[in-house]
């Protein structure tokens, strides 16, 4: 398992989906942190820092779409063929995908919460500011590179699921900025476990004032469920296709 992981992230870090990606994740970032810091040069309260500091994990809505491409692109471009004659077990071949991705995303998610750390920080300090503890800040930054991680197996799982990557794609940011607000408003106690409220609980956004957001390790472990039942269904499926 360990060598088709291995080969995924050959395949993954060789295309220039992945670094295009990566460095739109790191310069949205930039980008945010730098003008948010010059044009509020009032931020000074803790949960004001926190929010900035939480801007790392828009890195995970860019690994959610490197998840998806990476895995549907499998089917586009006709490479899935070549990887299912190296490795005809189906649920393998897709758990590699999707823990290749896992990984890419969470590189990114690193480089971009260090790469906030070190610009926001030494900034909020010479401005006076408020700093959290640093058990908040280290929380926020890997809590925002986990989820990178996250999104990009989430991803994975779903474009191997769904095959073509516009539909993907698409289903993902309806999922998203559609369906979980609206199952949010109509169902109560639902929000938590929703895919804005499980990213919001681990990148330490301030999400919704109103819903009661779930510890960030059990929002992690939650997507993760999600994550390894849209692979097996994936798999399942796979499994019963002509390639």
């Amino acid at each position: 398992m360990i060598r088709l992981v291995i080969a995924e992230l050959l395949k993954l870090r060789s295309t220039r989906t992945f670094w295009a990606l990566a460095g739109s994740a790191a310069a949205l970032v930039f980008l945010l942190v730098v003008l948010t810091l010059i044009i509020d040069d009032s931020l000074d309260s803790r949960d004001e820092v926190e929010s900035l500091l939480s801007v790392n994990g828009l890195a995970g809505l860019l690994t959610l779409v490197l998840g998806v491409v990476a895995a549907a692109g499998e089917y586009r471009h006709g490479t899935i063929a070549s990887t299912l004659l190296v490795t005809p077990q189906r649920l393998r071949a897709v758990s590699a995908a999707v823990l290749a991705c896992a990984l890419g995303g969470l590189a990114i998610g690193l480089v971009v919460s260090a790469m906030t750390a070190v610009i926001a920080l030494p900034w909020l300090n010479a401005n006076g500011a408020s700093l959290p503890s640093l058990g908040t800040i280290l929380g926020i930054l890997l809590g925002g590179a986990a989820y990178a991680g996250l999104a990009g197996a989430l991803g994975a799982a779903l474009g191997a699921l769904l095959r073509n990557q516009v539909a993907a794609v698409v289903g993902l940011l309806v999922l998203i900025f559609v369906v979980d607000p609206t199952l949010s408003a109509l169902v109560d106690d639902v929000a938590p476990y929703t895919l804005s409220g499980l990213s919001t609980s681990m990148n330490g956004g301030d999400g919704d004032s109103d819903v009661d957001l779930l510890p960030r390790a059990l929002a992690a472990v939650i997507w993760a469920l999600y994550t390894a039942l849209i692979g097996a269904a994936a798999a399942f499926v796979t499994a019963r296709r002509d390639i």
